[in-house]
């Protein structure tokens, strides 16, 4: 049975022969009603110190929910990124490959094209030198028939030419 601060001051204690010193017991029932009381009131601020920790206390559990799932939210996007990173890396590989192939062909299919025009050129070239040989060959037979029939023409119309070419 719970007893109060007021009902233990009003209690009366039956009148005995030889009992207790009734100041004694009032002052004794006065210490502990008060004593009683302070406690009361300490167990009350008490209450409402953890009622309001426990506020506190949720208050903070649930921000340390709320960090922890901005902070997945941050790792997750993190990842994404890294993953949306490395696909694009992947495909900037792929197309600078594909474009250094088509350059690599376009340079080969060049180096053939400027192999194929320097071999059409020299045998252009041996055609040429071959035909000027020929056209100087034909001149000098020319000259040379030209030279003797000037000679013979000289030698026949010209007395003094004739002289001239004896020793």
């Amino acid at each position: 049975m719970a007893i109060t601060p007021v009902e233990l001051r009003n209690f009366e204690f039956p009148k005995s022969f030889r009992g207790f010193a009734p100041e004694e017991v009032e002052m004794l029932i006065d210490e502990a009603a008060g004593e009683m009381e302070r406690l009361l009131k300490e167990n009350d601020a008490l209450k409402q110190k953890l009622a309001s920790m426990q506020e506190q206390l949720k208050k903070y559990s649930d921000l340390e929910d709320s960090i922890k799932k901005t902070l997945i939210t941050a790792e997750n996007a993190v990842a994404e990124k890294q993953k949306s990173a490395d696909k694009a890396m992947e495909v900037q590989v792929r197309e600078t490959e594909v474009a250094c192939n088509e350059m690599r062909q376009k340079a080969h299919r060049e180096v053939e094209t400027v192999k194929f025009e320097l071999a059409s050129l020299k045998m252009q070239k041996v055609r040429f030198m071959a035909e000027i040989r020929s056209l100087i060959d034909s001149h000098a037979k020319l000259l040379d028939e030209r030279g003797s029939q000037v000679t013979t023409e000289a030698s026949q119309h010209d007395p003094e030419y004739r002289e001239a070419e004896q020793p």
